[in-house]
Order: C-alpha cells, then structure tokens, then sequence
C-alpha cells in the first residue's frame, strides 16, 4: 500500500485533492492522476490565538509571505472566535478554530514553515507538537518557558522581556518586529480584510434604514473595550461631552459601536441623547459589527479590537493610549494618536492602575473635538473627487444603463390616475400593488434603474391640492419602489420635477416658494432612500440654478435632466449652452434629455462634450405635450431603431417617457445584448 501511495505523489501536491470526493465530477484522481493540477508548493502554518486586534494585525504580513513564497498554501488556527475575520481573505487556503479535531489533523500534517506570533503556553506547545522543517517565532521550553524559536525572534521577545526597551525606546511598530520575527521583508503592508457580496449589501441596506447618506460626516465611537484590559476604555461622562459638543455643531451624524460587551454602557449613552446618535447592535458577531464599523468616516477609539478593525477597514482614526504603547501601532497615515508623552506612569500594560486612571482622566477632549474638525474640513472636496458614480458603470460594461419607461401615462391608462394636479401621486396610496407591478414590470423587461412615482409629490403641488403631510407620499412612493426592487442591485432614481407644469413657459411660483419646494422635496427622497436625484423635464434657468447648487452644495448625487422644445433654448429663454455650463460646475452624476422629441434632441447633443456622462428617455405618445391623456404613438421597436442612431454617441442612459411601457424598455435591452 505505501509504495501504490508513493506512486500517488501528484495528488497529495494538489490544493485540489481531498481524497473524500472528486475534484472534477467526470474524473477520479486516484485511479488516473491529477487532471489539472493546483500545487500546494510551500506549506505554511500561522499559529496566531491572541486578542482579536492582534489577529487582523497579523494579516498584514501575508503580503510579505506571498511574495516571499510566490507558490504556497497557507493555513491558520485561531480561535473559533476570531476565525470569521479571516473569512474571504484571498490569502489564506484554509482556517482551523482552536479545537481538539484540528489540533489532531495538524499533527498529522506536515509543513515547510509553522509561525508561531503569540507569546503564549499554548501556542508555543503547538508549534513544537507541529511537524515542520522551519520553526519560526516563540517555543515553549521543556521547563514551560517561552522562548524564541528563531534568530529572528529575539528583538521580539526582548520587548516582552524588557520594559525600558518596550515602553521607552523602541520606536517600531508591531508589523515591522513581527515580520522580522517571521524573516520576511518589511514593507509596510495593510492588514488584509474583505467583506463578502452579501454583506456589501447588507451595509447599503443598513445605511438607508437609519438614514444615512454616503455624504454625511459619520462619527463612530468605539466605545468600549475587551474584559481583558477593562481600562482601555473612556468614562460614559467623557463620551457623552464629546458628544454632545458634536452633535451641537448640527453637522455631524454618530453612530455608537461596539460587542457583547459593550451592550450597556452604549445603551446608556443612547438613552442620553434620545434618538439623536445611531446605537447599532452589539451582538450580531464580530462581522456584523465590522458591517457598522465600516459606515462612519472616521472612527475615534481606544487601542482596542476597535481600532484595529477600523485600520483594517481603512478609517480615518483618532485613537488614544493610556495603557498600552502607541508607537507599535501604524495608523498608515490615516489618523492621529492622542497620548500624554510625560506621564511617568504611561504606557504601563497593567490591569489595574494604582494611579487613579490618570491616563484616561486626564485625555484632551478637546484636542479630539479639533482633529475632528481637522479631518472633516477636507472631507466635502474628498467625498466630491472620490464619489462613485454609477453611470461611470456604462464604460466599465460597454453599454448604457437601461432606466424605466413611463409611469403616469401607465398608471392614466389603467384609470388609477386623479384629475387633479396630483395625477399619478394618488397611486401611492390607493393603488400600492398596481405601482409595484410596474416597477417589477420594467425590472423584467431589463431596466437597470427604476424610477420613484414622485412626479407629483412635489410640496407644491401637494399644497396646492390640500395636502397637508407633504412627506408621507414621498416616502410610500420610494418604499414601493424598494418593495419591487428587493434584494436586486437595482438603482432607483428619485423624480424631481418642475415645480410648476412642466411645459408652462410663464411662472406663477415665487423664488422663495420654489426653492423651498425643491430642498424639501429632495431631502424627503434622498432620505427615503434614493440612490440619487433624478431632476427631470427642467427647462427654467432659475429653477435649474438652484437644484444645481443645493445638490452640489450638500453633496446630492443628481442627475440634470433637460427638456427643450425645438431649439437648443430652455422654455425660460435662455441657450442651452449656457445652462449646460452652470449644471457642470456643481459635479452632477449625469446630464439628461426627456419627454422632447429626437429632433428637438439632435442639436443639443452636440454640447455634450466627450468626457460627460449623458443619457436620454424621450417621449413615445402621440399628440399635444399638454394633452390631458397620453396615448403611445411609437412602438417599441421604431422607438429601439431611433435610439439605436445614438449610440455612437455612447450615451450612458437611455430609457423611455411619457406613453412608453415595459416593451419599450425590453426592446431596448433586446437592441443591445442581442
């Protein structure tokens, strides 16, 4: 039998080969050699049990291994605990929890290298149980001491051994000793993190359910810390004044963070302000809490798993020190370090403190309260120049997006629309399942982006009708669109239209009124939950000067849509030209064309430099503009040929208007995935 298995070697040297089911289902490895061989090559274990910020700060050393041992498989034991933060990370082949079973696997295992991190009893006797041909970082010696394992080790376990060294002198950082504990080259890597898809989602649903935009100034307040060092944590007072003077300022949002642990004195801080912080749960597992941690901007923490995640995730942190030592933690230029550099009795890594906590007693809060101040000073030109835009997507896949057809007609030629001003708004209310559908409806058919019905939820229009609660039909009309939407990574446009009928030359509304009527009516669908503005049919130069501005200005994703009549003139008189250059200079998503005709379209396109993102959805019904019923008078397919002419001209968005339907839209998709 050993010498049938030594003939066998080429399936023991595969990451493939389990030797409990096939690889592939049409082969057998045993029987006829390995079909597509993936080599194991070098074969490493990490021995890493410590706290779980220690854990995520060891990741940054699997860069340095990979390009140390291009060919390797890599294994870690952590545990059970901790081993979810190593889940989906790219580096690593295969996790065990500290149990009996994996501890009897590896011992039946062999390895080139096994690195042990801890300086602890157990895993130091797991790395001499280990059969390995290299031993790196700390044993356990016969008499139950710890001691290092390799030459490499030493300035290691010389911090452990010596505190002037640990707490006066060195000034590196526990990456840099710890990749010379393991002999690879230091090159400052990141800790290695990564969330899965669904969790991804997860946090954009999690975002919309409290509120909050990617816009906002997110503060999260690591509160709390391990049991294992209970000092590592300020007072419930000193957060509360930091706090308070935060939210006072009427700019920021703050979310409380923390575990298991931290459950009480979050909800104290909680209760304290009423509603007005974000208390995100403490029990939902340390990826959950990753999830949270990864929202805010900035994070303000103690030298805890906190911090660690939030380096991890790549934060801006403002962290501070009493107890443990702040020159071994590398914030990678993204965050500063609060400590007091004269206190005689810090860093001191005691569990208890025989000087009435000074060190946290005596932080400077308000050297906290100005760094924040500092950081989000830059933050709104940041969030400008980093903001995703979903329409740069239409370059990434080769097409336009595909947004949705019509609604009003649709809803009008169901008979579920009223003769009033509000026209399709009642649908919102009366006629939920039939908006739904619809939504679905055009998902099928293809649409990429679907569009709330708010095209009369405008606060004039609803005054105007008597309506009193201007921001209840806002929020039915984008959870309709959310209902259809799902789970899907479906986008959804909030309608933003004129304030007055979209096609009146003459204006009634004062200034005052109509710019009113725009902030309000933006804030109620951005805080629905709309992933961006969708401003439509705008052709009045005072109108689209101050949605520009107020979107530009509070960050607003929005999309400018036009509507011209026949010459590139808006209704208001003025070039289009000129309009155009206003609207670019406030950063939007994209600028638009709707409800005109292709040749009223034809001379604008030619303003429309190379570099902007544009699209258009033009009107398919037959008759007046300012007829009362709309009827489609383009077919799906004349309008997919027409369309086609434009794509050369890489739109994108395109999509359909006024007497448009699903098979509009499907043939548009049909026209071009073929």
């Amino acid at each position: 039998m050993k010498k049938n298995i030594d003939d066998k070697k080429d399936i023991f040297s595969c990451k493939r080969f389990s030797g409990y089911k096939p690889c592939y289902p049409d082969h057998n490895c045993w029987e006829n050699g390995c079909k597509d061989n993936l080599p194991l090559g070098i074969r490493i274990l990490i021995i890493n049990l410590d706290a779980m910020g220690d854990v995520l700060m060891t990741t940054a050393q699997l860069p340095g291994i990979k390009r140390k041992f291009p060919e390797s498989t890599i294994y870690w034991i952590t545990l059970k605990s901790t081993s979810p933060l190593l889940q989906n990370n790219e580096y690593i082949d295969k996790v065990f929890n500290w149990d009996a079973e994996s501890l009897l696997i590896l011992n039946q295992m062999e390895f080139d290298y096994v690195l042990n991190v801890d300086k602890s009893q157990r895993s130091c006797a797991l790395l001499n149980t280990i059969n390995a041909k290299n031993k790196l970082g700390f044993a356990l010696h016969s008499s139950g001491a710890i001691i290092p394992a390799n030459k490499g080790a030493k300035y290691n376990y010389d911090l452990g051994m010596d505190d002037h060294l640990k707490f006066k002198v060195n000034q590196r950082t526990g990456q840099d000793y710890l990749a010379e504990t393991f002999e690879l080259d230091y090159q400052r890597d990141e800790y290695i993190f990564n969330f899965t898809k669904e969790e991804l989602r997860f946090i954009e649903s999690y975002k919309k359910d409290v509120r909050l935009r990617d816009t906002d100034k997110i503060i999260g307040f690591n509160t709390g810390c391990s049991e294992l060092y209970p000092n590592k944590k300020m007072s419930i007072g000193q957060h509360i004044f930091l706090i308070n003077r935060l939210l006072a300022k009427k700019k920021y949002k703050i979310m409380l963070l923390g575990g298991p642990e931290d459950t009480a004195r979050n909800k104290e801080i909680g209760d304290h302000f009423k509603g007005r912080v974000i208390n995100t749960p403490t029990n939902e597992g340390v990826r959950k809490g990753a999830c949270y941690e990864s929202i805010p901007q900035l994070i303000v923490t103690g030298d805890t798993f906190g911090m660690h995640l939030a380096i991890a995730l790549k934060k801006y942190v403002i962290a501070w020190f009493g107890l443990s030592c702040w020159t071994e933690i590398d914030l990678y230029d993204r965050g500063v370090k609060i400590y007091q550099p004269d206190l005689f009795c810090s860093p001191c890594w005691k569990k208890e403190c025989p000087y009435d906590l000074e060190c946290i007693k005596n932080l400077d809060l308000n050297r906290i309260l100005n760094e924040i101040e500092i950081y989000f000073s830059s933050f709104d030109k940041i969030k400008v120049r980093e903001r995703i835009n979903p329409f740069e997507r239409a370059k990434t896949i080769n097409r336009p997006l595909i947004l949705d057809g019509a609604m009003g007609s649709m809803l009008q030629e169901k008979k579920l629309t009223s003769n009033k001003r509000v026209w399709s708004a009642t649908a919102n209310d009366d006629s939920k399942r039939e908006v739904i559908t619809l939504h679905k409806d055009y998902i099928r058919a293809g649409a990429d982006i679907i569009t709330t019905n708010t095209f009369r939820t405008n606060p004039y229009t609803l005054i105007s009708t008597g309506v009193t609660n201007i921001n209840e039909s806002v929020i039915n009309a984008v959870e309709l669109a959310k209902r259809a939407r799902g789970k899907s990574t479906i986008l959804i446009a909030g309608s933003n239209p004129p304030a007055e009928d979209c096609y009146q030359v003459e204006r009634t509304i004062s200034q005052k009124d109509l710019e009113w009527n725009h902030k309000v009516h933006i804030d109620s669908l951005l805080e629905s939950g709309c992933d961006f503005i969708l401003n439509e049919t705008q052709s009045h130069f005072d109108e689209i000067k101050f949605i520009s501005k107020y979107c530009g200005e509070n960050h607003i994703p929005f999309v400018m849509s036009f509507f011209l009549k026949d010459k590139p003139k808006l209704l208001s008189g003025e070039n289009f030209t000129d309009a155009l250059e206003y609207v670019m200079k406030f950063n939007p998503l994209a600028i638009g064309f709707n409800c005109m005709t292709f040749e009223a379209m034809e001379q604008a396109v030619k303003r429309i430099k190379p570099e902007m993102n544009w699209g258009f959805y033009l009107n398919c019904g037959g008759g007046s503009l300012t007829d009362t019923k709309i009827e489609c008078a383009v077919s799906p397919a004349e309008y997919a040929s027409k369309v086609k002419e434009y794509l050369k001209l890489k739109p994108s968005f395109i999509g359909a208007c006024c007497g448009s339907n699903p098979d509009h839209i499907k043939k548009l998709k049909f026209m071009i995935d073929g």
